[in-house]
């Protein structure tokens, strides 16, 4: 038996959407046609991500097991421990759902559930690839439900998430403010003795004070020599002259991100072989930004980013220069593995996806340097969603 609160059911409480319910059955019934490619009778999603996208359903508490089941005909229901059902009223379009006490084993319950709403021999997507759904769970729902067949549903909510709607191109664009705010309170706070906890302090006071949400990376605020250590953020280390400072700042509304990133000079100027660095990141950005339109591959635009840096003596062929950027959970603020641009990624870049595009030049020991934006693809070119005043060309 799902344990209960008192009053939990739909509509004891005003709910907190992210868009409309119309918005929300569209993308379920975009999902469903994927699903029908599959001959799916019902698609099992675990990916907080994804259950966000199709039902608005919202909460940091998805370290316990938890899926949205999404069937080919009738109503999603989502599953969850008991203690977060109450957010599926809340927070969700759904009006449907099963939880599980502390002491009973969650796959357990989903089985049941599959079991309850006449999966027991369906054909069964499950998200393979999803990083919340268990080698040990997949097996124990294999053995529970021995006369399903389960397939692999992995990407069919992400192949509809990388193009965003008008609805969710505002909450971006929305996010890319706050995100420059931080950045433009960052610089009225960086100076010689000041220490990065100072910076990522005034940082996530402003994004905090201008309605961002908890990011799904922190911001990454770092100096000196500190720059070159990958992914580094505030430690505490006091700000020299002439130190580079890596900010790569985030802004989230509605779980929806944007991002930023820029490398400015203690005293307004570094040494002179960081600042080389600093004007080949710029450089390539730039080509990369004018390189950007629909139809074009982000292969293509990957090896016109990486020319510049290969030109100036930086060879940065292993990594990729931008990614899919949307919904966003910790551990990551990215869509990244939808798709990124990379060396090779040869599917066609199309109008309202979004990415955020850093341009990096590393030099391990020494400083990396970097520059960014959080930009949309448009019918002809792109859109930079993260402004500022400091003159990157597009």
């Amino acid at each position: 038996m799902s344990e209960k609160v008192p009053g939990l059911k739909a509509g004891a409480v005003k709910r907190e959407l992210p868009f409309s319910v119309q918005e929300f059955k569209k993308r379920q019934a975009n999902v469903r046609k994927l699903m029908a490619e599959r001959d799916l009778d019902v698609l099992v999603v675990n990916t907080p991500e994804n259950m966000y996208y199709l039902s608005g359903y919202n909460t940091p508490g998805y370290y316990t097991h938890q899926c949205l089941m999404l069937p080919a005909n009738g109503d999603p229901i989502i599953v969850c421990r008991a203690t977060e059902e109450m957010n599926v009223f809340a927070t969700s379009c759904l009006d449907r759902s099963d939880s599980y006490a502390d002491d009973v084993l969650p796959v357990q319950r989903f089985a049941e559930t599959l079991e309850k709403d006449g999966f027991s021999r369906a054909r069964i997507g499950v998200e393979k690839i999803s990083w919340f759904l268990t080698v040990a769970n997949y097996e124990k729902l294999q053995t529970m439900l021995p006369d399903a067949k389960f397939v692999d549903g992995s990407m069919l909510v992400e192949r509809c998430r990388v193009i965003k709607s008008p609805a969710e191109i505002a909450l971006i664009r929305k996010a890319g403010k706050i995100a420059t705010a931080s950045l433009e309170a960052a610089y009225g706070v960086i100076r010689e003795g000041v220490t990065e906890d100072d910076v990522a302090a005034e940082v996530n006071r402003v994004a905090t004070a201008m309605g961002g949400e908890w990011p799904g990376l922190p911001p990454f605020v770092c100096s000196g020599v500190r720059t070159s250590f990958t992914h580094a953020t505030y430690a505490g280390r006091r700000l020299e002259k002439g130190d580079p400072v890596l900010l790569e700042l985030p802004g989230v509304t509605k779980r929806y991100g944007a991002a930023i990133m820029r490398t400015p000079f203690v005293g307004g100027k570094g040494p002179k072989h960081i600042q080389k660095m600093y004007d080949t990141s710029r450089r390539a950005l730039e080509a990369h930004l004018k390189s950007v339109k629909p139809g074009r591959t982000p292969g293509e635009v990957w090896n016109r980013w990486a020319k510049v840096l290969k030109d100036a003596g930086h060879a940065e062929t292993y990594r990729r220069a931008g990614y899919s950027i949307g919904i966003n959970y910790p551990p990551d603020w990215g869509e990244g593995y939808i798709i990124g641009f990379q060396r090779g990624e040869n599917r066609p870049l199309e109008p309202n996806m979004t990415f955020h595009v850093p341009s990096l030049v590393k030099h391990f020991g020494v400083a990396n340097v970097g520059f960014s934006e959080t930009i949309r693809v448009t019918n002809s070119g792109c859109e930079v969603l993260t402004e500022t005043d400091d003159g990157i060309q597009v």
